[in-house]
């Protein structure tokens, strides 16, 4: 009778601390691992953005630093042209004599030989440098003005807005990365101030010494540079990849692992709750049902020495019937636990307490 009532009440009193816990490893794996797994998948994801967001900054300021050093270097051969009030070069169908320059009476001059020279002053020469540099497809530049002398050298929407910010005074260079027909292009900006040696050129400009007169902007094309950067990129997420996912092997590895031995560790603490609960169940079994069960027997056993002389046996079967009946209430309570209490039978013995009130409540230890 004990082992059937342990059969069904042991799962639910030894297993109710237990009765959430994972039973499989892959469960409790998944269980533990996956915070882990979410929070490093977060920081990777995080860490890769922020390595392409970093190369990109770092692309655009590779170029800025190299327009800038295109605008310098075009600014001291301008510089070169105007201090020596423009050069001369020999005439032929791609240098045509400049006809912004048709009131100087110095424009075109002619050798001994008959040779015809004509002079480049520093706008015509940034123009025919920066058909060269197309050309090469390296990069373009443009001299421009908001009052241009030369229809050529009008600026573009993109430049006649820096330039209003040039004259107001609110910025010193400008750039930006823009898209659109051409293709992705990074564009760069400064202003052309007037200086002692522009006044060769521009004295009825009316422009004061300081004063900006136009810009160069320079277009540097981006494509190379951008499949170039996308190929580091990719090199940079195959890294992070692998090392992610090692490490991600390795946790949850670990964690299985771990997962496997805390399961043992818990399917041995139930044994031990199952074993102990079998123990106090039979104790209590044994406490309860001995003293019937001593009754009945020697009361046979006094029925058996009645029965041999004739001599009247009721009130002796009747005693047998009521300890009978007494062992069928104890079982009764057995079959009813509802509840996990012991007490105490020896000095270091607990059995179950079978005089808790049968209710409806979950079966606890208390």
């Amino acid at each position: 009778i004990p082992m059937k009532i342990l059969s069904k009440k042991s799962k639910k009193v030894s297993g109710k601390g237990f009765s959430a816990f994972p039973k499989s490893p892959l469960k409790l794996t998944l269980m533990f691992s996956l915070p882990f797994v979410l929070i490093f998948i977060s920081l990777l994801t995080a860490l890769i953005l922020w390595e392409k967001k970093s190369r990109e900054q770092e692309l655009v300021t590779e170029l800025r630093e190299t327009a800038r050093a295109y605008f310098e270097q075009i600014l001291i051969t301008r510089l070169w042209n105007a201090n020596h009030g423009g050069v001369y070069v020999e005439v032929t169908n791609k240098t045509q004599p400049n006809p912004y320059l048709r009131d100087d009476p110095e424009r075109d001059i002619v050798t001994i030989d008959g040779r015809k020279y004509t002079k480049i002053n520093p706008a015509y020469m940034t123009r025919q440098i920066s058909e060269i540099a197309y050309q090469k497809g390296r990069y373009k530049f443009h001299i421009t003005s908001l009052k241009p002398v030369n229809p050529m050298n009008k600026a573009d929407g993109w430049e006649t807005r820096q330039l209003s910010l040039f004259e107001e005074g609110k910025k010193e260079e400008a750039y930006e990365v823009v898209t659109d027909n051409r293709g992705t292009r990074f564009r760069y900006m400064a202003p052309l101030l007037m200086e002692a040696a522009c006044f060769k050129c521009h004295e009825k400009s009316g422009y004061k010494l300081g004063d900006v007169r136009g810009g160069i902007s320079v277009d540097i094309p981006m494509e190379v540079r951008m499949s170039a950067q996308l190929a580091q990129t990719k090199r940079s997420l195959i890294a992070f990849s692998i090392i992610g996912t090692t490490t991600l092997i390795f946790i949850v590895a670990i964690t299985w692992i771990f997962s496997r031995r805390i399961i043992r560790s818990v399917e041995r603490e139930m044994e031990n709750e199952r074993l102990k609960t079998a123990i106090q169940l039979a104790g209590a079994a044994a406490h309860e049902l001995r003293q019937p069960m001593t009754a009945i027997i020697g009361y046979a056993e006094l029925l058996k020495d009645k029965v041999s002389k004739h001599e009247p046996v009721k009130e002796e079967l009747e005693i047998v019937v009521q300890q009978c009946y007494k062992m069928d209430e104890i079982i009764k309570k057995m079959l009813s636990i509802t509840k996990y209490k012991t007490k105490v039978y020896s000095e270091d013995t607990e059995i179950f307490d079978l005089e808790i009130p049968p209710d409806k409540t979950d079966i606890k230890k208390e």
